[in-house]
């Protein structure tokens, strides 16, 4: 599904409130973000097109007359195209690419957006950052150095868990938004708000390709 289809206008609101809601008792910033993909795997497209291009020339040699050099390098054409342009799909990418080659991806991809976005920058070091990755079914959270000093990975997990579950129950937005509720408590119990806090980064939810 293209990012900009998954949650609609009113969803966005939703879970731009939500933020400012959570926001409200705590010094820390949740930022929520959605991306198409984080990494085009073009090796994968290439070694996929490689292989069934190996495949056609042992079919042309097995079934058709190897001498034919012309019909030879047209089904290898043919079949290298076909493998790179199916497995750009979502679906056959999944089956290509090993899990753990996603993980990394997607994590590569936070990582990436946590500099770009400015997560690094806040004054107590107590940015999150809340991904979602479509096309590799992932969930990314990640949180600045001030709160992995108090916050262990588990409870990011538990977070992960709660937004693909209700992204696989079809409550995708509710999932979103008690996910950011839930921050919200972590952050406050550890990083209550100060009298002088200000709104350091963007509370709309922010999607790229």
């Amino acid at each position: 599904m293209k990012v900009e289809r998954f949650f609609t206008e009113g969803e966005r609101g939703r879970i731009e409130a939500s933020v400012k809601s959570a926001e409200k008792t705590t010094a820390g910033e949740i930022v929520p973000m959605i991306v198409e993909a984080s990494d085009d795997y073009t090796e994968a497209r290439y070694a996929a097109g490689i292989f069934l291009a190996l495949v056609a020339f042992v079919a042309v040699q097995l079934f058709a007359s190897p001498e034919n050099a012309a019909a030879l390098l047209a089904s290898q054409a043919v079949a290298f195209v076909a493998g790179f342009l199916i497995f750009a799909m979502d679906g056959p990418k999944r089956m290509l690419v090993p899990g753990r080659v996603r993980d990394g991806k997607v994590r590569d991809r936070a990582l990436r957006a946590f500099y770009e976005h400015g997560l690094h920058r806040t004054r107590d070091e107590t940015g999150i950052l809340i991904m979602i990755s479509l096309a590799e079914h992932r969930v990314q959270v990640l949180a600045d150095r001030g709160i992995n000093e108090k916050v262990g990975q588990d409870t990011w997990e538990e977070i992960v868990k709660m937004i693909l579950a209700g992204i696989k129950s079809g409550r995708g937005c509710d999932a979103f938004c008690s996910a950011i509720e839930r921050c919200g408590e972590i952050l406050t119990e550890h990083f209550p708000i100060k009298p002088d806090d200000i709104d350091e980064l963007g509370n709309r939810l922010i999607a790229e390709d």
